[in-house]
């Protein structure tokens, strides 16, 4: 009986031990420490990060069919709730460019990531705003252009 409760018990420690070394340590950033930017994000005015079914997300995406109709704004969306490597994207972001956005208690959508300012924009309301602004910016540049 001695025999076997010490086999028992060595086993529970070896599966436990285990179970224990195979989880990723907790706040790992080592994936977004050595991030950089995809180079393809330089080619958008805005990277739109957003959830289907979420509210706010398509606040967002109303204002831009509403107002970027003839596309003077290029934006590239990214859907979150359903790809995984969307969310480790949008993750990598924020660890290393908004690291504040973290310590609110997680990551929420809409997210925007202005790849010229490399800064995040959180919330459909500022997103909007930056849009706006960017959109008044093209149209003087576009003006200008003309005369």
């Amino acid at each position: 009986m001695n025999k076997l409760t010490s086999i028992f018990i060595g086993l529970a420690v070896l599966v436990g031990l285990f179970f224990f070394l195979s989880q990723p340590p907790q706040g790992d950033t080592s994936t977004a420490a050595g991030f950089d930017i995809p180079t393809d994000f330089y080619n958008y005015d805005l990277v739109f990060y957003w959830g289907d079914g979420c509210p706010h997300c398509q606040n967002v995406d109303t204002w831009l069919t509403n107002n970027n109709k003839d596309k003077k704004l290029k934006i590239l969306s990214r859907e979150i709730y359903q790809d995984k490597n969307n969310q480790q994207e949008l993750l990598n972001l924020v660890t290393k460019f908004c690291p504040e956005l973290l310590k609110g208690g997680g990551i929420g959508v809409p997210t925007s990531f202005d790849p010229v300012g490399q800064k995040c924009i959180q919330g459909d309301t500022p997103i909007i705003e930056f849009l706006s602004e960017k959109l008044k910016l093209e149209i003087m540049s576009l003006k200008k252009k003309e005369k």
